[in-house]
């Protein structure tokens, strides 16, 4: 495995894939887990749980494009599946084999895809208020994002609401965002590139897994869920952890949908008491 936390990319259907992978500090063969962030974040939302954590994993993160540093090329098929099939593609340019992966928001259904389509190569999930249950965009959605003006207008829309709005309505304790945040967060959005990204991101996204497949998954599953989400509500952890076979659940007080940003330590208690500590 490739020992180093030095900024990379893997070229991908047309896309530069940003990458970071960092050495455990522990053992030489501990076990690597890729984090995967949600929607409009980035692998910055994991820089408070990887200190914790380097002890006992190797820890891969990854910019999802378009997000992050990763590229915005509209010829990138912005599907969950193509997303799945990137990741691996990802540990095979990286020589690694099988992976923990810990995933947010919609990464959490990426990597529900990977353990449906790759399971010999994912050996547990950790699923941080995963996408659940959510259909395809309607006819009427994907038709609005297919015109021409339609990145400009979300362009309007993601103005209008701020990147630090967004990130109210994400965590519970408005305290908890800062500057930084707001401004890394923000990055990626000042330029056009993105929106025509995100608007084919709209027609490309299939619907999210039925419970008919859920119920395929059989790795080891921790969910984490906050109780005060506005985004995904908690009642969607309960119907998940009865769709998967093999998984737990914990819940957390005062704390929402952006759960690496809102309860880092707590989510890395939970990670190091319900797997690793178990083990030993």
């Amino acid at each position: 495995m490739e020992t180093t936390k030095q900024k990379k990319t893997i070229h991908f259907q047309n896309a530069d894939i940003h990458y970071r992978l960092y050495q455990s500090t522990g053992k030489s063969d501990n076990p690597c887990l890729f984090l995967l962030h949600g929607f409009l974040s980035s692998q910055f939302c994991f820089r408070k749980m990887i200190p914790q954590l380097r002890r006992h994993f190797h820890i891969l993160t990854i910019d999802l494009p378009p997000f992050g540093k990763s590229g915005k090329v509209t010829s990138f098929y912005y599907s969950y599946q193509n997303m799945a099939d990137l990741v691996i593609y990802v540990l095979d340019a990286l020589n690694i084999g099988k992976v923990w992966i810990g995933a947010h928001s919609m990464g959490g259904q990426i990597a529900l895809r990977c353990a449906m389509c790759y399971p010999e190569r994912i050996e547990k999930l950790i699923l941080m208020a995963p996408s659940c249950y959510m259909k395809k965009a309607s006819k009427m959605l994907n038709a609005f994002s297919a015109f021409p003006t339609s990145p400009k207008l979300l362009k309007a829309v993601l103005r209008r609401a701020g990147v630090d709005g967004i990130l109210k309505k994400c965590m519970h304790d408005e305290q908890l965002i800062t500057k930084r945040m707001i401004a890394v967060y923000t990055k990626p959005f000042l330029e056009y590139d993105i929106y025509p990204c995100l608007t084919k991101l709209i027609r490309d996204r299939e619907g999210d897994l039925p419970s008919s497949s859920l119920r395929a998954i059989d790795q080891p599953c921790l969910i984490i869920w906050g109780k005060q989400d506005l985004i995904l509500p908690v009642s969607n952890s309960y119907r998940l952890l009865r769709d998967l076979p093999n998984a737990e659940l914990c819940t957390l007080s005062r704390a929402g949908h952006f759960l690496p940003e809102e309860a880092p330590g707590l989510i890395c208690d939970y990670i190091l008491a319900k797997t690793i500590r178990r083990e030993k």
